[in-house]
């Protein structure tokens, strides 16, 4: 990951996108994940997005990354949340059947669709 790959990852417009980073210090700072949201027009919905760096996968950096972001965009009133993965990310795919979201069919049949409507959990 360049720095201007992670600049573009991490600068957000925070009065409607969220994006938050996972960061160790090793010999320097080593960014190891980021988890975002972008919301729809709709100012109700938004779509996330999430990467962690292929050495840190599989440690539970996602799983926090992700959690975080829908306590975020609970907090701050979105009432759904959606993304699109991989059909063959098996990883993702659970992590997001254990946040709760549900995984659906998309038009796309190399992905699925997750969503989590933010109004029913607590």
């Amino acid at each position: 990951m360049t720095p201007e790959y992670i600049e573009r990852l991490v600068s957000v417009d925070f009065s409607r996108d969220m994006a938050l980073a996972a960061t160790t210090m090793l010999d320097d700072e080593t960014l190891l994940g980021v988890a975002r949201y972008v919301l729809d027009k709709d100012d109700e919905s938004a779509e996330f997005a999430i990467v962690v760096a292929d050495a840190w996968q599989g440690r539970g950096i996602g799983s926090r990354l992700l959690g975080k972001l829908v306590e975020v965009a609970r907090r701050h009133g979105i009432k759904r949340l959606y993304g699109d993965i991989l059909a063959m990310n098996r990883p993702m795919l659970e992590l997001a059947r254990k946040l709760g979201f549900k995984l659906s069919r998309h038009e796309d049949p190399t992905l699925t669709r997750a969503a989590l409507d933010l109004t029913n959990h607590r």
